[in-house]
């Protein structure tokens, strides 16, 4: 679990990198902070997750935090590219 964390810690951090230069590729203003504060809040919270379920396993339960937020962070992102 330790490992995970230290994985989730860059992989969405990349993630977040890319969904900014996507977004301002594709010039998309105005509702993306939605977007942008939940892949925040993914980046923060997995990694933190990760390294707590490594110390006391009724943490894992927790994991529905960071991964609600990202998968809802793509979701909206993917639905404003298509409208």
């Amino acid at each position: 679990m330790i490992r995970l964390g230290h994985i989730a810690f860059f992989g969405l951090g990349f993630l977040n990198l890319g969904f900014a230069l996507s977004a301002r590729s594709l010039d998309i203003d105005g509702s993306i902070y939605a977007v942008s504060a939940l892949l925040i809040t993914g980046a923060a919270a997995m990694p933190a997750v990760c390294y707590l379920s490594a110390w006391k396993q009724p943490f894992r339960h927790l994991f529905f935090i960071p991964a609600g937020s990202v998968t809802i962070a793509v979701a909206l992102f993917l639905w404003r590219i298509m409208r």
